[in-house]
């Protein structure tokens, strides 16, 4: 957990729930992130949760693979937001989630079953497996996914040998669907190699963002991260702290606990 500077109790603070990928753990996440230095700058409290071991020993999260732990992740999601509003000022319309690989593969199912309690989603390198019982949010949300054409650890065409991993762009097209998006996505070329690709308007002023990575590897891009992310310059950490900027989840909704 860390806590920004100056940090009072007389203030409602953002809380950013940052997810680590399969087979590594929260100080990783941390380190790859850098996303305790953003949190000093910009005010909000950051967590980076710690995955379980599965059967293959290795820590991660349950998103449908045999090998995953065997546990109920968004349970424990919602205990531990109890848990820091307990005992920390929270702000409970901006709480987020982001996640890496397998963390970015729970930051889906959170956003399918806990959007009552988390205001906007942001997945790297996704590994989105098919939901157990569904997909169906309480509403409308906001989601931010980064993905690089050669990712060979999670493919943007898909992977039906990892638990029937769906191509990036049928996976997109779900929420895209749920959130009642109409028209194509409008498509902006970014620094060298992105693709920006946003679906708007949809309903409840909610917004689907992809950023496409020509060939784009399994990486966390983060400028000044050595190597240099992947060889080009986009820094998703502070994206992603934009695009939570811009969500704050209405009172009207109830929480899912």
């Amino acid at each position: 957990m860390h806590i920004p500077g100056g940090y009072h109790n007389r203030e409602a603070y953002p809380l950013v729930l940052n997810f680590h990928g399969h087979g590594s753990n929260a100080s990783v996440q941390e380190r790859m992130t850098g996303m305790s230095r953003l949190a000093d700058q910009r005010n909000f409290v950051v967590v980076y949760p710690q995955g379980s071991v599965g059967l293959d020993m290795r820590t991660g999260w349950n998103t449908g693979p045999w090998n995953y732990p065997h546990v109920d992740d968004v349970l424990f999601t919602s205990d531990l937001i109890n848990r820091l509003q307990e005992t920390l000022c929270i702000n409970p319309q901006r709480i987020y989630a982001v996640g890496f690989s397998n963390g970015g593969g729970l930051t889906n199912i959170l956003a399918c079953k806990l959007a009552g309690r988390i205001a906007g989603f942001a997945i790297v390198s996704g590994g989105m497996h098919p939901v157990t019982g569904g997909c169906r949010p309480s509403r409308p949300v906001s989601l931010l996914e980064f993905h690089g054409t050669g990712d060979h650890v999670v493919p943007y065409t898909g992977n039906r040998a990892n638990d029937d991993e769906p191509p990036i762009a049928a996976w997109l097209a779900g929420w895209v669907s749920r959130d009642g998006c109409t028209g194509k996505p409008t498509i902006l070329a970014l620094e060298k190699r992105v693709m920006r690709e946003q679906w708007s308007p949809c309903r409840g002023d909610t917004h689907i963002i992809l950023y496409r990575i020509s060939n784009g590897q399994h990486t966390w891009p983060r400028r000044g991260a050595v190597p240099d992310a992947d060889g080009h310059v986009l820094d998703v950490t502070p994206i992603i702290w934009n695009f939570f900027q811009l969500h704050t989840l209405s009172m009207s909704n109830k929480p899912a606990l």
